[in-house]
């Protein structure tokens, strides 16, 4: 009989409601597993058991009463820490930031606790969720990073020591730790999540979404998430995409991006993406070749001109006085970010919207699009925390995107698809990555 903190959401939330399964022994097996680990991998900052099996006794005593906290009733969570979260501190992975135990939740915390989510602790994270690396090991092999920037989140849920985690993505860091890890990770549609009270690195590309192991259990967080969504900080156009396909009676059409394929792509990812394309067209999906259109040339430079010039306007006071304490790469980009003449920047944010457009056209010939959620497998060592060029352009545009688990490379190390939709288009982007999910049928997880 497998322990409590093996269980998916859905599993999880079936046996509490069947009186098979409460909170506390939830929470409690979570616990057990960071006291076995943790020392191997590093993936909490801060983790609150008091607080957190006072929240499951709670649940407990709602049942009880006959009450139903809401569709996270006793799952237990982990928080990136870069998001204000009630009573916890936040330190932005970084001595520079200034410390403080937050007075209340970040909006998007507050629809999660709504829903009877527990929150286990604070995941490590980057300094400011940039490319600096921690000190969080991949449980698939510690000797490997598990990506940035939300490397606890990611390593903490793919280690089984909580049921789901929130991470962040600016340029690939939510999709890419899913991928090392073994997990699923959805980033929604950019300006569909609250960002208040989350500390930002760019507030034009700045994305908060889940890393879970199923994507119906990833889908169910980001409904949730985007309860409480407000204006964007840059315009977003959104599809009106209302009918959620049911692929029953027909199978998906699917857009491979095979042109969109960064160079450092690794020839083993691009033989792995020959094998999922195969078993696509053998489920009976039609698969098409997609191209890029010309508005692709200006992503790479546009993303990292938006970027570091946002990074650099928010860091401008503190970086003034404490340019020194700075970890080197966020420090490079706010040097950098600080010198793009503001023409350019406007620029880079025109061709954007020409991106948007131009991916609208095209994927709207199809269900969605795949490709490989990282260049390679998660590298050796943990001096970097890997190359987000395969997520780049998605964070740029805003569009949705999802990562699946698909296969474990000849190092044992896992694979991961990235599925992408239109923007607005999340739920039924959930559908078609369902769908991929039940094809891809990956059911391994790190043997630690």
């Amino acid at each position: 009989m497998k322990a409590p903190r093996e269980y998916t959401i859905k599993e999880a939330k079936d046996r509490m409601r069947a009186g098979e399964l409460t909170a506390r022994a939830l929470v409690e097996s979570c616990l057990e597993r960071i006291r076995q680990r943790e020392e191997t991998l590093h993936a909490w900052v801060e983790v609150y058991e008091e607080e957190a099996l006072e929240a499951a006794d709670r649940c407990d005593l709602a049942v009880k009463n006959g009450d139903w906290l809401g569709e996270l009733h006793g799952i237990p969570m982990g928080v990136k820490d870069i998001i204000d979260v009630e009573g916890m501190w936040t330190r932005a992975g970084c001595k520079v930031y200034p410390a403080s135990i937050a007075a209340s939740d970040a909006p998007l915390i507050q629809c999660l606790r709504d829903e009877g989510a527990i929150f286990l602790g604070k995941t490590e994270t980057t300094a400011f969720a940039n490319n600096d690396p921690t000190i969080t090991r991949n449980p698939w092999n510690p000797d490997h990073t598990p990506g940035g920037s939300s490397s606890g989140s990611g390593a903490a849920v793919a280690d089984r020591m909580c049921l789901a985690a929130l991470g962040s993505q600016t340029g690939g860091s939510l999709i890419r730790p899913a991928a090392y890890n073994g997990i699923t990770g959805f980033k929604p549609t950019y300006g569909w999540v609250n960002m208040n009270k989350v500390i930002p690195v760019s507030w034009g590309l700045d994305n908060v979404g889940p890393h879970a192991r199923t994507l119906e259990d990833a889908a169910l967080i980001c409904r949730i998430l985007r309860k409480n969504k407000t204006i964007p900080f840059l315009p977003m156009p959104v599809c009106d995409i209302t009918e959620i396909p049911d692929f029953t009676d027909r199978k998906p059409r699917l857009g491979f991006l095979g042109e969109f394929l960064p160079k450092e792509t690794s020839p083993d990812y691009i033989r792995h993406l020959s094998d999922v394309r195969e078993a696509f067209e053998q489920a009976g999906a039609e698969v098409v070749d997609l191209k890029p259109p010309p508005s692709f040339e200006t992503v790479a430079p546009s993303h990292r001109a938006i970027f570091d010039t946002e990074l650099a306007l928010y860091h401008r006071d503190l970086f003034e006085s404490r340019k020194d304490d700075y970890p080197p790469g966020v420090r490079e980009r706010i040097e950098a970010g600080k010198t793009i003449p503001g023409c350019e920047y406007v620029e880079a944010v025109r061709k954007r919207r020409m991106f948007q457009e131009d991916m609208i056209e095209t994927l709207s010939t199809v269900d969605a699009a795949f490709m490989n959620a990282s260049v390679t497998t998660a590298p050796f060592g943990l001096a970097s925390t890997g190359s987000p060029a395969a997520n780049v352009p998605w964070s740029f545009a805003g569009f949705p995107a999802l990562s699946l688990p698909s296969g474990l490379d000849s190092n044992g190390l896992p694979f991961g698809v990235q599925v992408i939709g239109l923007p607005g288009g999340d739920d039924h982007l959930a559908a078609v990555g369902a769908w991929c999910e039940e094809v891809l049928d990956f059911s391994q997880s790190p043997a630690g």
